[in-house]
């Protein structure tokens, strides 16, 4: 029966032999589960239960390593894991998806978690950025070639062999096949190097190993459509490569985009959201006859649904949106889109908290993502009446978390929802955020929590006769009190993103080089087209992991200037002074954007309710005890409505 609400999404499909009963496919993630040994853990079975019933057609599981050594998650190296992974396949299949399974030699890429032996198609830097950044791996040898052939195909027939019934061969991103596609990480000038075709050799090799072994096991192979390093593999490369593929005996395409090289790309940090270079895809999907999967920037249904209507790929993937929401596809396929918990494309909890940090993978808007070992929602055995006083994203997590608890829930707020999250989506590239104020809007009607827009006051706690207080009402800016801070060509920049960043200046100061400043900086160069510099106390800009790295990237790309240990000392007739390293300097500038952070407020709003009410438990979560992420509100916002 047709799905009336996704029809395209939720027909089934064909990848080889295999009926798929629907068009999205969980994406293969590495959620560093598994145990040291790469051998599935309780919490990885619990994992991949959770993503089955997430009404996906198939479940791809963490990439496992074709050799023992250079695992990265999951391993299926020896006969000796066959036991094991068959359980984890066995566990998607009972629980009503197709279990599929990528695998794959990481390359340069095990820098991530280890500095030696990193092996490539040739002797190219690893990306410096990275904790191991800078290591040289090894060119491998043409016998280590043919034997790492042997590996690929010897894993998919375990994987066979487990049970899984669809193997994805892992080619894009950076690792080791795709090192060899890349023109510029590929200089060799043997066999396996040089022309299109000798790059690709090693990856068409696999194919072929991989369908001698296990001639009825459908077999996906993973590309970057473009990597994005400069010299890298072309679109027009990839459709040729993709040709090969089909010819060798592949049964789809799964088209990805970037490398680990190139850090905004890989991650999708900072750019305009929405599908990934649709028309691209859509070049890679007419030069094969075989089926497409296509990831990247599929964050709700509407968008998947419209790329399978328009002919851009046979099937979507959903890979970090499955992190935000494990239910993706069954509440869409429901008719419930506004209850997907949005993806909103930070890369802190998957990337710099995540994989890049060894650790399990995280999310930024999920806090109950792989507590297997918690009781998520613990019902309340005495429901308490509380009080939220804030509704930015710690405020609305932790009154939706405590009312699925069973407390009484009533919110006070004296501006909007979503806190300074308002101010964040003014930029085009935060345009995700704002889904997630919707999502919280609409979930907070649908719970019947009350929103009051008034600011609470220690009164109101003692009045409303509540037994918990939880404070989440943000932090206050922190005011620099200089000379000449009244003067009409300064403005905070909290102010300036509230009123739209609307300016007359042409030429424009940002004082911080923090999250605030780097965005109001990105926001007046890119997308209003002024000159702009950023000034910083630090001796350096900062703004923590690959979203620093990326805010450095686009900064410099959008012209924006930065000086490090400088410090704003007096705005004089509407130009600012600032004290720096060569001595006092004068900006001849329009107009100064002070972001200079933000003053904590909980310890006085607890020592106010305590001196009234003694009886109230009063709890800080969010901005309010210090200005920080997305991800730490959300997940202090789901800790305290958990353990009330």
């Amino acid at each position: 029966m047709k799905n009336k609400f996704y029809p395209k999404t939720f027909e089934r499909g064909y990848i080889g032999n295999l009926e798929v009963e629907n068009r999205a496919i969980r994406m293969p993630m590495g959620t560093e589960l598994g145990n040291p040994d790469g051998s599935p853990s309780w919490a990885s079975l619990k994992a991949y239960a959770e993503a089955a019933d997430g009404g996906t057609g198939i479940v791809f599981m963490d990439n496992a390593g074709v050799t023992q050594f250079h695992h990265v998650g999951l391993s299926l190296a020896s006969d000796n894991y066959i036991g094991p992974m068959s359980v984890l396949a066995k566990t998607i299949k009972q629980h009503g998806a197709i279990p599929g399974l990528q695998i794959v030699h990481p390359g340069r890429d095990a820098a991530f978690v280890r500095g030696d032996d990193l092996i490539s198609s040739s002797r190219i830097q690893w990306e410096p950025w990275y904790e191991n950044g800078g290591a040289v791996p090894r060119e491998l040898t043409i016998e280590e070639i043919h034997d790492f052939v042997g590996y690929f195909g010897d894993c998919a027939l375990r994987a066979q062999t487990a049970g899984f019934e669809i193997v994805d061969v892992h080619a894009a991103c950076g690792v080791l096949l795709s090192n060899f596609l890349s023109p510029r990480n590929n200089t060799r000038n043997d066999m396996y190097g040089g022309s299109l075709h000798n790059r690709a050799r090693f990856l068409l090799e696999v194919i072929r190993d991989i369908k001698k072994k296990c001639p009825n096991l459908p077999l996906a192979i993973r590309l970057s459509g473009i990597d994005f390093e400069p010299g890298g593999i072309t679109i027009e490369e990839t459709c040729e490569v993709a040709k090969m593929c089909e010819a060798a005996g592949a049964d789809a395409i799964n088209i990805t985009w970037g490398s680990h090289a190139e850090v905004i790309n890989a991650a999708g940090l900072l750019s305009k959201h929405g599908a990934n270079h649709v028309e691209a895809a859509k070049m890679i999907k007419d030069a094969v006859s075989i089926p497409t999967m296509l990831c990247g920037g599929i964050y709700s249904p509407e968008i998947g649904e419209k790329l399978l209507e328009d002919g851009v790929c046979d099937f979507i993937g959903i890979g970090k949106p499955a992190l935000a929401d494990p239910m993706w596809a069954k509440k869409a396929a429901e008719g419930r889109p506004e209850d997907i918990r949005p993806c909103i494309g930070c890369g802190v909890g998957c990337h710099d908290r995540g994989m890049l940090s060894g650790g399990v993978v995280q999310c930024a808007v999920n806090a109950a993502l792989y507590k297997f070992d918690e009781l998520v929602y613990p019902q309340a055995e005495v429901p308490k009446k509380v009080i939220i006083i804030g509704a930015g994203p710690a405020g609305c997590e932790a009154a939706i978390t405590a009312k699925k608890c069973g407390h009484d829930v009533t919110i006070y707020e004296k501006r909007k929802i979503g806190g300074v999250l308002k101010e964040a989506t003014v930029s085009d590239s935060k345009e995700d955020l704002g889904r997630l104020i919707t999502y919280y809007e609409t979930q907070l009607k649908k719970k019947g929590i009350e929103v009051i827009y008034e600011e609470a006051t220690a009164d109101t706690v003692v009045a409303g006769g509540f037994d918990v207080a939880i404070v989440a009402c943000g932090a206050t800016v922190r005011n620099l009190n200089i000379d000449g801070q009244d003067d009409p060509s300064v403005v905070y920049a909290m102010d300036f993103l509230d009123n739209d960043c609307k300016s007359d200046a042409d030429r424009v100061v940002v004082v911080g080089g923090g999250i605030v400043g780097a965005e109001t900086a990105l926001i007046l160069a890119e997308e209003r087209g002024k000159d702009v510099t950023i000034t910083t106390r630090s001796p350096e800009f900062f703004v923590p992991g690959v979203m620093g790295i990326a805010y450095m990237v686009r900064l410099g790309m959008a012209g924006v200037t930065i000086k490090p240990s400088t410090q704003l000392v007096a705005v004089k007739d509407g130009k600012p002074m600032f004290a720096g390293p060569r001595g006092l300097e004068t900006l001849d500038v329009d107009q100064t954007i002070i972001s200079s952070g933000f003053v904590p407020t909980f310890n006085q709003f607890r020592a106010q309710i305590e001196e009234k009410c003694e009886d109230v438990r009063v709890i800080g979560i969010g901005d309010c005890k210090a200005s920080r992420m997305v991800m730490d509100a959300v997940h202090e916002g789901y800790i305290a409505g958990c353990n009330l």
